[in-house]
């Protein structure tokens, strides 16, 4: 059935079987700056449901796709650019792979297997090249080829594995005539709309208004919509220069960031202008990104094209300073500021780095670069160990410091005194130290080398070396072996959990050492503390005597008060 939309948009519209759309004599492909294939189990699901429950006589109509025509070569087959549809698509070639699998290696199912792979799966140019009849962007598509030609080792993508899985035990359940009936009323029981677009104009316009009717996007997939569909309906705003920065943004995020969102979020908290000294939440970004882009084309003295094209410039520092592989210094100066990025990894809060995106914009010295990391370690481990809220409320903070502190004649001074009012006392800092057990993750583990470093005076050259070790076991109390301990500790067991983890029950220890001692006795233990690399385990063997429960309240007030020297912001 096909219709005629144009009323001045340019679209047609043509509701055809699964089989009509996929052997078209086109290519359909996914561009990169397209979201990632990102259905799940709750849409392989309802689709699953939707094919199985289809009777004889009847249709089910999935929804639309929506495409632009791109013309190639001679012998080259044209190529529909989808703009809305290829989770649809994508998911529809997986199901015909698995059945086309199932057909493998059974003489009856022969030509089934090959109308399948020829006919849906692959399309054939006028010199017989053999194309994808899907393909999807640059970070999904080796996956799915993997998939199309059975090379199911060389799949990496996650999602692509469960979904091949899912549908895999689905359809491994059924008889092959089942499964040949399943291909039958996929292809001619199931229905889509193909939306064709002469151009980007109708096929944004078009994009939004699905969007406004339900479809569920991402605020990343949304600002793309809402970006292109402006460049597009302007004369003034070169579209392909757009087109091509956002890309770029892609090709600099996808691949390096587990949530590329937290780029525009940082992005737009870190920039000079258009100023936001606010938090930009996930649930926000796609609000504050319309209202800024709409600023930028109504009132800005940049255009659209120089903001997207300083949005890309940002993104490939942020992708750089998340990756630490910062590299616009001299060697020096790139070896310290990554080393330095790496440490603050340990200490896990991204949202710091909203100021470090600010810090890279405005300074091209490495040692400015390094003071301003140093700041934000003190402020992070101050907030950590005191355990003050994160979140919103950190964006926040470093928000109003890219807002404020770079307008002043000294911007680190500033950052130091605002953040320093925000933080927890000297006194907060050190209560939180002697009274909370420590997590045992990398940032503990990270605290205690620095402070080897800087109040014991030893240095670690790779802490990947080294485990945290307990020196009264966390088993105390319940190892078999050495269970002399339970005595030797003279306390109760609840007594005992509450100190086990606090930082004076902690030091650093090589790791095959750290495995051999286990359970032993202190005394045994001291034997090996005092063979150590790390001058702060040497010194609990040289200091004590013995160890129990006064030992590690004292241990862990020193600790404390070396803590405090190092990281005070005041």
């Amino acid at each position: 059935m096909a219709t005629n939309m144009s009323g001045g948009m340019g679209l047609s519209a043509n509701e055809d079987t699964v089989e009509s759309v996929l052997s078209r004599n086109y290519r359909y492909t996914v561009p990169d700056y397209q979201r990632r294939y990102a259905w799940r189990e709750e849409q392989w699901g309802a689709l699953w449901d939707d094919v199985t429950a289809i009777k004889n006589g009847e249709t089910h109509f999935l929804g639309s796709i929506v495409v632009i025509e791109r013309t190639d070569g001679l012998n080259e087959l044209n190529q529909l650019e989808v703009v809305d549809g290829q989770q649809r698509l994508a998911t529809i070639s997986i199901i015909l792979s698995v059945i086309r699998e199932r057909y493998v290696g059974d003489d009856e199912y022969t030509k089934q297997a090959k109308a399948v792979e020829n006919d849906y799966l692959w399309e054939f140019d006028l010199d017989q090249k053999r194309h994808q009849n899907l393909e999807l962007s640059t970070f999904d598509n080796s996956s799915f080829r993997a998939i199309l030609e059975r090379e199911y080792s060389e799949i990496d993508s996650e999602q692509m594995k469960e979904a091949l899985k899912f549908f895999g035990d689905k359809i491994d359940s059924l008889t092959l005539d089942e499964v040949d009936s399943l291909r039958k009323r996929l292809l001619s029981s199931v229905t889509l709309v193909t939306i064709e677009c002469n151009k980007e104009q109708s096929a944004f316009r078009l994009f939004e208004t699905l969007n406004d009717r339900g479809l569920e996007l991402s605020a990343v997939d949304l600002m793309k919509n809402h970006l292109f569909s402006i460049a597009a309906n302007s004369n003034d705003i070169d579209y392909e220069r757009v087109q091509s920065r956002w890309q770029d943004i892609i090709t600099n995020t996808v691949p390096h960031l587990s949530k590329p969102s937290r780029f525009f979020r940082h992005h737009i908290m870190s920039a000079p202008t258009p100023d936001y000294n606010d938090n930009v939440s996930e649930y926000k970004l796609f609000d504050v990104f319309k209202e800024i882009v709409d600023g930028v084309v109504e009132h800005d003295e940049r255009t659209l094209e120089e903001y997207v094209k300083d949005m890309s410039n940002q993104s490939c520092i942020y992708y750089r300073m998340s990756d630490c592989d910062i590299d616009f210094f001299d060697s020096a100066g790139n070896t310290a500021i990554n080393s330095k990025l790496n440490q603050l990894n340990n200490i896990k809060s991204v949202q710091a780095r909203t100021l470090l995106l600010r810090a890279f914009r405005e300074f091209d010295n490495p040692n400015k670069i390094m003071e301003v990391l140093n700041l934000v370690e003190k402020f992070l481990i101050q907030w950590k160990v005191a355990n003050y809220a994160t979140g919103s409320q950190f964006d926040r903070i470093h928000s109003h410091v890219c807002s404020t502190a770079f307008e002043r004649p000294d911007p680190i001074d500033s950052m130091q005194q605002y953040l320093s009012t925000q933080c927890p006392s000297d006194a907060e800092f050190r209560a939180g130290i002697e009274n909370k057990r420590v997590i045992l993750n990398d940032r503990t583990k990270y605290m205690l080398a620095k402070i080897e470093r800087e109040y014991y005076g030893g240095e670690i050259v790779d802490l990947s070396k080294y485990d945290i070790e307990h020196i009264a076991p966390r088993s105390s109390f319940s190892a078999k072996k050495y269970s002399t301990w339970s005595y030797y500790l003279d306390t109760t067991e609840a007594t005992f959990e509450q100190h086990r983890d606090l930082l004076g029950n902690l030091t650093l220890l090589e790791s095959d050492e750290n495995v051999r001692i286990g359970n032993n006795p202190f005394e045994n233990k001291t034997t090996t503390y005092r063979k150590s690399d790390i001058s702060m385990t040497n010194s609990v063997a040289e200091t004590y005597d013995e160890w129990g429960i006064e030992q590690i309240n004292e241990r862990t007030s020193r600790l404390a008060e070396a803590a405090t020297g190092i990281w005070s912001l005041g």
